[in-house]
């Protein structure tokens, strides 16, 4: 048998489905063939299949990394006939051996040559008497032909909306243990123990609903571990699954044998992240597929009401922006059957151009649309990126892992009534701005992402005693627990989480040790950016919150925790709203405030003519700068800035 040759698509709107043979047995070969068919009201019903290119037990966390878990149990029982163990057997340094190396499928007689994946997932979807008919992306387009894909993506959106059920695969093989069936026997015991904790406490009793589900974490905490597990498959991180499912008219998650509805897996998903559990799933901490299941969720209920107008793209490249995808270019080729018509059709598909160019092109396109606003997204991660466009371009492929001002909706004026002007020459972007003032101190010691520590311990006495604790007052104690030894899930994991570098923010605040009622007003008003939630400027019963908040950070006992957090919690939330992944700076003149996670000394304060919002510089050689991100800098957020005898100059980013 050849290597299969592909016919060539008729129509732009054709594309390819694969009619698969049944099976009654799991190693049996794969056959089937390739049918072409019509996009349109004539089209025969199909199903489509979503799933990972690559290794699908990757895990997807807030680190940005993709990291093989433990793995030491297949997913599955085995089928009838099925020689596949179901412990899988270790290497020399005990790591799990898992074949990658696919296999392959025979189409109209020729053979086909498929990713281990696929190769799993279509021995896993298949009927036992009866043909399937997919499509299947790697198999259905022809992938050496760069026009075809360029039609076929454009494609995407009505190829999976018209098909009239979505087969999600997140993989066979999972750490948790041997029985797919346990987890979703779980799912099910879930959904019915979310019902009762509401009807039992309402949906406004944030502590009644926290305590319910720290008891049912202790009662069943292998389960949880398997959907932990499950939210943190590969799959939840690529981007390609956004429209994939979003368009769908049902779809259902496949794991190993067993098989789940996607909506059961959803509500669940955005109960948890509604209610911000911490403890039993480490949901802030590491997994980020609560971003991808929410987007899902609002684009198929916008879908669902033809009267309210799909999402502008720059927003879906934002909410997107932790989303994977193997080539660059595709974290926008990947969305675009997520936005409105005019963005869509303004992104012809063309995997000829590269990612920097397409890129810049959006950015060009948003400033002329809204100004400076694209700069809000430009972020830099730190990391290195293989794209290389201008810092005042976002660079998609890269993560941001702050959450833009603008994009929170915070109110500013930091350029007063000034409007932008600015040009683009090649890959330099020429501003009308001023530099006000320049770093001095960074907090370096937080980390970013913020991770989540599942263990709630109190400190040793060596950590209650470190150099940044200040001196106790009388009866005063070196331990971080409420005083009546009670655990607080939520409040104490984000005290102990924070505790590790809030020590370090009063250091650089205040260096000469010298603290007075000013310096300490613009201290407690710099974190929470000067905001309440709502958007208002806060009152003095914040200062005294901060206070408490402060004592907690630094290590000290509190004597009365209860207190702590009904009086903290409103100051909690604006910090962990304003400051939450950025890092803490004081500048030059003494000006204090919170910039991006590569935020460092000398890099400077900048004010644009035209943004609400301050930006941070770095300085390159030649009098150019870097767009390091945007900034809350106490004293010139309402204008302040443009009162000042400072030079407005033309600024070249680069």
């Amino acid at each position: 048998m050849s290597t299969y040759q592909y016919q060539p698509l008729k129509s732009p709107t054709d594309t390819r489905v694969l009619r698969l043979e049944p099976a009654n047995r799991y190693n049996d070969e794969l056959i089937g063939d390739l049918v072409h068919i019509a996009l349109g009201s004539d089209a025969p019903v199909y199903e489509a299949l979503s799933y990972v290119w690559n290794n699908s037990s990757n895990t997807w966390t807030s680190a940005y990394n993709w990291s093989p878990p433990k793995m030491r149990f297949a997913f599955y029982p085995p089928m009838e006939g099925e020689e596949a163990p179901g412990r899988i057997d270790l290497d020399e340094n005990g790591e799990p051996v898992i074949s990658t190396a696919g296999g392959h499928i025979v189409c109209n007689g020729q053979i086909v040559n498929i990713g281990s994946e696929l190769f799993d997932a279509l021995r896993r979807v298949r009927l036992p008497h009866q043909q399937r008919l997919l499509w299947i992306d790697a198999i259905c387009i022809d992938q050496q032909n760069i026009s075809e894909r360029n039609s076929q993506v454009q494609n995407m959106r009505e190829i999976y909306s018209r098909a009239d059920h979505v087969l999600i695969w997140v993989g066979e093989h999972f750490s948790a243990g041997s029985a797919s069936q346990a987890l979703l026997d779980f799912i099910t015991e879930l959904e019915v123990l979310i019902t009762i904790i509401m009807e039992t406490y309402g949906p406004k009793n944030r502590k009644g609903i926290e305590s319910a589900l720290v008891e049912a974490y202790a009662a069943h905490f292998v389960r949880w571990n398997f959907l932990r597990e499950l939210l943190s498959r590969a799959w939840f991180g690529r981007v390609w699954v956004l429209q994939e499912v979003a368009n769908a008219k049902k779809a259902t998650i496949y794991a190993g044998s067993a098989k789940c509805d996607w909506d059961t897996i959803a509500a669940i998903a955005r109960w948890l992240s509604m209610y911000d559990v911490n403890g039993p799933l480490n949901i802030r901490g590491s997994i980020c597929s609560l971003g991808t299941v929410d987007l899902i969720w609002k684009i198929s209920r916008l879908r669902e009401d033809p009267r309210r107008p799909l999402p502008k793209l720059i927003d879906i490249l934002a909410e997107s922006r932790l989303c994977m995808s193997t080539y660059a270019i595709d974290k926008v080729y990947g969305v675009l059957g997520l936005v409105c018509k005019e963005d869509a059709e303004g992104i012809p598909v063309d995997y000829g151009i590269e990612a920097a160019d397409l890129y810049q092109r959006i950015a060009e396109t948003e400033l002329c649309k809204t100004g400076l606003e694209i700069l809000y997204h430009c972020a830099n991660s730190g990391d290195s990126s293989t794209v290389g466009c201008p810092s005042w371009t976002p660079d998609w492929s890269q993560p941001c892992y702050h959450t833009s001002y603008a994009k929170l909706g915070y109110k500013s004026s930091a350029a007063g009534a000034s409007r932008a002007q600015f040009r683009v020459t090649g890959g330099t972007l020429a501003v009308k701005g001023r530099i006000v003032d320049s770093i001095r101190a960074v907090e370096l010691l937080r980390a970013i992402p913020a991770r989540f520590d599942p263990k709630i311990n109190e400190p040793t006495d060596r950590e209650a005693t470190t150099p940044a604790t200040p001196e106790l007052k009388p009866g005063e104690e070196n331990t971080l627990v409420p005083a009546d030894g009670e655990t607080h899930t939520e409040m104490n994991n984000n005290v102990l989480n924070h505790r590790s570098w809030f020590p370090n923010v009063m250091k650089i605040a205040f260096p000469d040790n010298v603290i007075t009622a000013e310096s300490y007003e613009v201290l407690w008003r710099t974190c929470c950016c000067n905001k309440t939630t709502d958007g208002d400027i806060p009152g003095v019963d914040f200062a005294d919150s901060f206070g408490d908040w402060t004592k907690a950070m630094m290590g000290l006992k509190l004597r009365d925790f209860e207190e702590f957090q009904r009086k903290a919690r409103r100051f909690m939330e604006s910090f962990s709203l304003y400051c939450d992944n950025r890092r803490f700076f004081r500048c030059k003149d003494g000006m204090l405030g919170w910039g991006p996670d590569q935020v460092r000394e000398g890099d400077a304060i900048c004010v644009l003519d035209g943004a609400s919002i301050p930006f941070v510089l770095r300085p390159m050689d030649g009098g150019r700068f870097k767009v390091v991100g945007d900034a809350y800098v106490s004293g010139i957020m309402d204008g302040e800035a443009m009162e000042l005898v400072v030079e407005d100059m033309d600024i070249l980013l680069v």
